[in-house]
């Protein structure tokens, strides 16, 4: 009788066996940290697109508004209406302009857009202004053509995030300054505080604490393209 032999060789796993739970569990902790880190990446990229789009919505808005110097001789005075249903609304207020208080963007009256790349559409004058363009100009560029001679008497005054001064008296005086809240929503640092007397604003690169873009328009160049335009 032959004799049986006992088979000492472990028996390979079918091809078709499924997972261990410990294998599983890896693949579950590798499959987290590849979309954790994935995640990131995109919420940096889209906020990248976002700014990117708003800059770009504000050079425009800068162009609007010295095409609208150059075709009525000054600057269009804010927007106050806070009505949507009003038929003012997104237009400028008529002369004389209200400086006293916070103004937004004539944004129907120039043809932009009403809010950047984070902003949506009010329903009611109660809703908030997140993401709506502000607005300010200096007095005298609203007040009647400007001419060669005309000088800034706002005093709109511009900061760095360091504190030091991207606008004087002297020389580059802001005569317009158009302000983006940025994805925050809110104004930061220097642009959260509305002077009527004492307007400072702040410019600088994103931040943890600060996430605003803004432009802004100085005397020199505004009287150099009327003069271009045959408007002096």
């Amino acid at each position: 009788m032959p004799e049986l032999k006992s088979d000492s060789t472990p028996r390979r796993r079918s091809r078709h066996a499924g997972f261990t739970l410990a294998e599983l569990a890896v693949v579950l902790v590798i499959l987290g940290l590849l979309t954790g880190s994935m995640l990131v990446p995109l919420g940096a990229r889209l906020e990248a697109r976002d700014r990117q789009r708003t800059a770009d919505m504000l050079r425009d808005i800068e162009q609007a508004l010295t095409g609208f110097a150059i075709v009525h001789g000054r600057l269009p005075c804010p927007s106050t209406e806070p009505d949507p249903a009003s038929p003012q609304y997104g237009l400028e207020d008529p002369a004389p302009c209200n400086l006293s208080i916070e103004g937004r963007l004539p944004w129907r009256t120039l043809g932009m857009p009403a809010q950047d790349a984070w902003g949506s559409a009010r329903q009611s004058a109660g809703d908030d202004w997140a993401g709506h363009w502000r607005y300010r100009v200096d007095a005298a560029f609203v007040a009647g053509a400007v001419g060669a001679g005309t000088t800034p008497v706002s005093n709109l005054q511009i900061r760095a995030d360091d504190g030091s001064a991207i606008t004087t008296l002297s020389n580059s005086q802001a005569v317009a300054i158009v302000l983006s809240t940025g994805p925050n929503r809110r104004p930061d640092g220097h642009n959260a505080s509305y002077s009527a007397s004492a307007p400072l604003y702040e410019s600088g690169e994103p931040s943890a604490a600060f996430d605003d873009l803004l432009v802004w328009i100085g005397r020199p160049l505004l009287v150099a393209r009327l003069a271009q335009a045959g408007r002096l």
